[in-house]
């Protein structure tokens, strides 16, 4: 687990890359996250943004340089449609149907 300092720079990483994602600069975010998985190349956070900037992007999966990322929902800004385009992660493994609810830093789908 990485000492208190290196935990609260994760934190304003994963922060940083939060706002960007919110406005959708793609390139902002992974170098956020690449910050973030360069210390601690498990952290959940990180790997789901990154899932989703790279989703969004079209990037290749390698830009990020870490572990394969982990299935995870939309971000906020972006709407689950209930037509008949079906968003999925995984290779159709996971699909996002609803919103569920948030708490002070996460949304749940």
């Amino acid at each position: 687990m990485p000492s208190e300092r290196v935990q609260k720079h994760i934190e304003q990483l994963l922060d940083q890359a939060g706002d960007a994602l919110v406005q959708r600069d793609w390139a902002a975010v992974l170098e956020c996250v690449r910050g973030v998985l360069s210390v601690d190349p498990e952290n959940s956070d990180a790997l789901s943004i990154q899932t989703i900037a790279l989703a969004a992007s079209d990037a290749p999966a390698d830009v990020a340089g870490a572990a394969t990322p982990v299935a995870v929902a939309p971000s906020p800004t972006e709407a689950v449609t209930t037509t008949d385009t079906t968003t999925s992660f995984a290779g159709g493994r996971y699909q996002v149907s609803k919103f569920l609810g948030e708490g002070g830093k996460k949304r749940v789908y």
